[in-house]
């Protein structure tokens, strides 16, 4: 790919596992919608973080480039990656994981993350039927906020 992550980006990640935290994420910039923060890590709870992660044009996203999950999370609570999606399974995958994992979620708002848009990118290719199926995943990911206690 093309994207442009910073040379402290893993790292910082990396940094964000204090005790507790059960996911972190570092800010990301595309199209130049995000103008960043501070460097230093901010706690969410797991109903802040879904917010965050369950809707289009949030600070932190819900996709998957800038973030890194608990292992030991993913594997107690069962999340996989629904390979079967064609669009929003980076959403849908972020936002089953906060939906299931309670815990803290660290955010630095540092933008280490820079998604390059290809004008060969399949997200230029989707049809209407893809659009229709995005909507239904997204319709799937706000019943997922009902499990959050």
């Amino acid at each position: 790919g093309d994207d442009l992550i910073a040379q402290t980006f893993a790292e910082t990640l990396s940094h964000g596992f204090t005790s507790g935290v059960v996911a972190t994420a570092v800010g990301y910039d595309w199209w130049h919608r995000n103008r960043g923060g501070p460097n230093c890590f901010q706690l969410l709870s797991q109903r802040e973080m879904f917010d965050q992660v369950s809707r289009h044009g949030s600070e932190v996203g819900g996709y998957i480039w800038n973030k890194a999950f608990s292992r030991d999370a993913l594997t107690a609570g069962n999340i996989r990656y629904d390979e079967q999606l064609r669009i929003a399974e980076d959403y849908y995958f972020t936002a089953d994981f906060v939906a299931h994992t309670p815990g803290k979620y660290a955010y630095n708002p540092t933008i280490l993350y820079t998604k390059v848009n290809r004008p060969n990118s399949t997200m230029h290719n989707f049809s209407w039927a893809d659009r229709r199926q995005e909507d239904q995943i997204f319709e799937r990911i706000h019943r997922m906020r009902q499990l959050i206690q």
